[in-house]
């Protein structure tokens, strides 16, 4: 049997239109290799456009009606809601990944600028620690019957 894994990454500020991901991983053992990518999958870090800044952190959330127009409170680009990733405006990438043997994963994504150079600051590992159920024994099949001695021996199929 195999479990597949949902690894998942906000994308914080200090990327540009063109960097990637890529997804690493350690296939349950020791560290993460981070030389070699589990897939050539690349994950564009600003999908379809959508940047960093979004409703809670574009510059206007910083004016003083971005703050509230009390004196100490917060207001639309500083409440509660728009430290969540649609108020950052930032992008969430997402990859899959079959595990075939239970184990310690751990998983993380380095990030690369258009020209293929990793980012300082990345990459960030998270760990799992994996087990997969094993294989359900199949059906019984008949092997034998002895009706004198009421004896049944039964293989499995």
């Amino acid at each position: 049997m195999s479990l597949n894994v949902a690894i998942q990454f906000a994308v914080a500020a200090g990327y540009i239109e063109g960097d990637y991901a890529k997804l690493h991983g350690n296939d349950g053992l020791g560290g993460i290799d981070w030389n070699t990518p589990l897939s050539n999958e690349v994950f564009d870090l600003f999908p379809d456009g959508i940047g960093i800044y979004g409703w809670g952190r574009a510059p206007w959330g910083h004016f003083r009606w971005g703050w509230g127009h009390s004196v100490g409170a917060a207001g639309w680009g500083h409440l509660p809601w728009g430290r969540f990733p649609w108020g950052y405006g930032t992008a969430v990438i997402r990859a899959n990944h079959k595990v075939e043997a239970c184990g310690v994963y751990k998983f993380g994504y380095a990030c690369y600028d258009r020209c293929g150079n990793v980012h300082s600051g990345s990459p960030e590992e998270v760990t799992a620690d994996l087990h997969i159920a094993p294989v359900a024994p199949g059906g019984l099949k008949k092997y034998s019957y002895d009706a004198v001695a009421d004896s049944l021996i039964l293989d499995v199929a």
